[in-house]
């Protein structure tokens, strides 16, 4: 599971550029169709932090969103299938996607191999990991207009002192540990993860047309995977992909 715009076709060579997309003021009942990178263009690296160590796998096909609009980020979302299927290990995991309802100020954790920092020309050569704040209403508004709640089509994201997901953490999980206390359900609870969302992307209420990551006026923007179950299951064919916390654990 990903976001529809990491797999497409940005560049005259067939592969993706995984970065920010600027939002422009199209006709939002437009219907868009993208070229896609091709599956055999894709690798999916597994079982290490380090990105250079990672076991790579084939992908045999990619199932993007069939109403992906990039001109706002709607239905952020596509489905890579793996050539062959992943041998579960300690370090290799199944996740079960939150079906929860998300209130503000939860602590969530953002991960990827994006960029550490602006001034960075190159992004991570190993895992990072971040604790985020999903709210405030107010300035998620500001950014996005029709946002309304966590429990729509996308979850919102501050930056507190200074934190945030950046550019190349595009298509990576959003996740909380089960957790009675919100406050400890970040890296450092001790409850299993959950996934929530979709890194998708991120602006500032006032709307600089620079990449600006952990802006203190801007939030980030995650595809609410919950709300694409339904093309979740049908596109895998799989069930019983989501879980609801109860207090420390899945049920």
């Amino acid at each position: 599971m990903t976001a529809g715009h990491c797999v497409v076709n940005t560049n005259s060579h067939g592969n993706s550029l995984n970065v920010s997309i600027p939002i422009t003021k199209l006709d939002r009942k437009k219907k868009s169709k993208y070229p896609m990178v091709k599956a055999k263009n894709i690798r999916v690296g597994v079982g290490n932090i380090y990105n250079a160590h990672a076991t790579p796998y084939h992908v045999s096909k990619v199932h993007v969103h069939p109403d992906l609009n990039l001109d706002y980020f709607d239905n952020d979302i596509a489905l890579i299938k793996l050539s062959k299927k992943l041998k579960f290990s300690t370090h290799v995991q199944p996740v079960k996607i939150d079906t929860d309802s998300i209130p503000d100020g939860l602590t969530v954790t953002g991960i990827g191999w994006g960029k550490t920092s602006l001034d960075s020309q190159t992004t991570s050569d190993v895992l990072q990991a971040v604790d985020l704040q999903t709210g405030n209403k107010e300035l998620c508004q500001k950014v996005r207009g029709e946002f309304d709640s966590n429990d729509g089509d996308y979850i919102c994201v501050t930056t507190p002192d200074g934190r945030d997901t950046c550019s190349g953490d595009s298509g990576s999980p959003l996740l909380r540990r089960c957790n009675a206390d919100p406050a400890q359900s970040g890296s450092t609870g001790s409850g299993p993860w959950v996934q929530l969302g979709i890194t998708s992307y991120g602006d500032n209420a006032s709307r600089d047309s620079q990449l600006i990551c952990a802006a203190p006026d801007g939030a980030g923007f995650y595809t609410h995977a919950a709300k694409y179950m339904d093309f979740i299951k049908k596109t895998t064919g799989l069930k019983n992909l989501g879980a609801s916390c109860n207090g420390n654990e899945l049920h």
